[in-house]
């Protein structure tokens, strides 16, 4: 299922890189709209598992515990969800946590509908996230 929705933002630890563009895909959307997703809370144990292999160096070499991996495909699903709500999902699965989790004096993403992205894209390292 392909989606009107797309999501852009500014990562606030790294404050020079360039705006970006999450397009889900569209098998994930129909994952999420059959309700084929894991809780979120695992896939953010996963994502602080790797990113303390990291930190410590030990990145080359990693592997998911033996726990965790299990826990992804026996967790209870979250069942389905509507396209927007797959959107939302999305975001705290892919973005930055930093970008939604913490207060900032301007948001660090919003999500859209395809039609607002500018289709010329040449000067896309430059794109700026707009306050309404």
């Amino acid at each position: 299922m392909d989606t009107k929705y797309r999501i852009i933002y500014e990562d606030p630890d790294n404050p020079n890189d360039p705006l970006s563009v999450v397009t889900p895909s569209s098998n994930w959307m129909s994952k999420a709209m059959r309700g084929d997703l894991m809780p979120i809370d695992v896939w953010w144990r996963l994502q602080d598992e790797w990113e303390q292999a990291k930190a410590e160096g030990s990145a080359k070499v990693f592997k998911h515990s033996k726990d965790l991996m299990e826990l992804q495909h026996t967790a209870p699903r979250v069942g389905p969800l509507t396209e927007e709500q797959a959107i939302e999902y999305l975001c705290m699965k892919d973005l930055p946590r930093a970008c939604w989790s913490k207060k900032h004096n301007r948001p660090m993403f919003k999500i859209v509908t395809v039609d607002q992205i500018p289709a010329d894209r040449t000067f896309r390292n430059s794109w700026e996230l707009k306050h309404d």
